[in-house]
């Protein structure tokens, strides 16, 4: 790995970490979809999982601004989860038109076989960089999202 530059802040510093940021994703996210394609998922229906498998009782309105999608498209990929059984919607009691997802036994199955795959590889990479590195790069995660508000806790917190 080259080493980081002092001038960090530069343009092309800039352009380098987002290029391996990117490219760091699509890796992992292919990584989990090779477990979810088979069975028809996109990574949208693998985020939605995710999120709900991260936090449940998530409503859809919770959900649109970190998969920056309308209810209306969410709405579409909830149906999809719940035709394969992957997906519930439970009624919440005190709102009828809040409807609290959660996974089912195969969907909750489903998941963590694609996260574990998912899981293998960050290991590797989080052994090869050691621990000041993986705190730094949680730390770094952590501030991009703060902006947006969308910092996860590590209990599962918010969206």
């Amino acid at each position: 790995m080259a080493p980081v530059s002092p001038l960090f802040l530069r343009d092309e510093e800039l352009e380098r970490a987002l290029h391996l940021l990117w490219l760091s994703e699509l890796e992992l996210m292919n990584i989990g979809l090779r477990v979810l394609e088979p069975r028809g998922l996109s990574a949208k229906d693998y985020l939605l999982l995710f999120l709900v498998g991260r936090r449940p009782g998530t409503t859809m309105a919770e959900l649109t601004r970190p998969l920056a999608t309308s209810k209306q498209a969410l709405s579409r990929h909830v149906i999809k989860l719940r035709e394969l059984g992957l997906l519930e919607e439970r009624s919440s009691g005190l709102d009828r038109r809040t409807k609290p997802l959660q996974l089912t036994p195969a969907g909750r199955e489903l998941l963590d076989a694609a996260l574990a795959q998912q899981k293998r590889r960050l290991k590797r990479a989080f052994r090869t960089a050691g621990a000041d590195a993986v705190s730094g790069f949680l730390r770094l995660l952590e501030c991009i999202l703060e902006e947006r508000g969308q910092v996860l806790a590590a209990a599962g917190g918010s969206v």
